[in-house]
């Protein structure tokens, strides 16, 4: 038994960029044969290669999506938060498998779109297929953005604009001494951020070392926090 509750209401999911274009009574339709999905956590939600049966929105928890090399090295594509949508690609591509693997890191609820009936609901009504297209749209051009950081910038510059966006995130008001809990592993961050465990605790101690972070577990403390900023640009 999945020991966690969750209540949702339709209409959060206008926050998603696949579904912002919609109204609430498309969203109704949606929702009319789709459902709540729960997983413990580091439970898998699919794997590499299993059958496509469609997508998921996070309402709660996080969910790392993932490829193992043939010998078995993990590389974290990305990881998902609340109100935002995955495994979709494989629905407008056509897809018959999943072709990553996808796992809850915490107690997580899913919401599960299931791809014939989803396809059925576009095909029938062509209005609401363009206003899908354009939330699309929304979504590619931020995976576009995140693509050019990684290109772009080296590993200290896209730790120190996680870290401010993790911070941002967390407080909404100046603290003290301001600082963030790390929400996943740190082999799961270095993944995200495209490096490997030993070159994000090198970048890690560089930091410190320059008093810019203060490194306690998964506590970091900002002590610099301009000189951080500056990094990130």
């Amino acid at each position: 038994m999945i020991p966690f509750n969750y209540s949702f209401d339709k209409k959060t999911i206008t926050d998603i960029p696949l579904f912002s274009e919609l109204n609430n009574d498309e969203l109704e339709q949606i929702s009319s044969f789709s459902h709540i999905k729960k997983f413990n956590k580091n439970e898998l939600i699919f794997s590499d290669g299993d059958k496509y049966t469609g997508f998921f929105i996070v309402l709660k928890g996080k969910v790392k999506v993932f490829k193992l090399s043939p010998a078995g090295k993990e590389s974290v594509l990305h990881i998902f938060r609340p109100f935002e949508e995955f495994a979709e690609v494989p629905l407008f591509e056509q897809l018959p498998i999943y072709p990553v693997n996808a796992q809850v890191l915490e107690d997580t609820v899913l919401y599960f779109i299931p791809n014939i009936e989803f396809f059925k609901f576009t095909r029938d009504n062509p209005k609401i297929s363009f206003k899908i297209i354009a939330g699309f749209a929304k979504k590619l051009l931020t995976l576009t953005q995140k693509v050019e950081n990684l290109i772009l910038s080296d590993i200290p510059n896209r730790l120190a604009k996680y870290i401010i966006e993790e911070y941002n995130k967390s407080h909404k008001l100046v603290i003290v001494k301001p600082f963030i809990t790390l929400p996943i592993s740190k082999t799961n961050l270095a993944g995200y951020l495209g490096t490997i465990t030993e070159t994000l605790s090198r970048t890690f101690k560089k930091l410190q070392d320059e008093n810019i972070l203060e490194i306690k577990g998964r506590k970091i403390y900002i002590i610099d926090f301009p000189a951080l900023r500056k990094l990130s640009m």
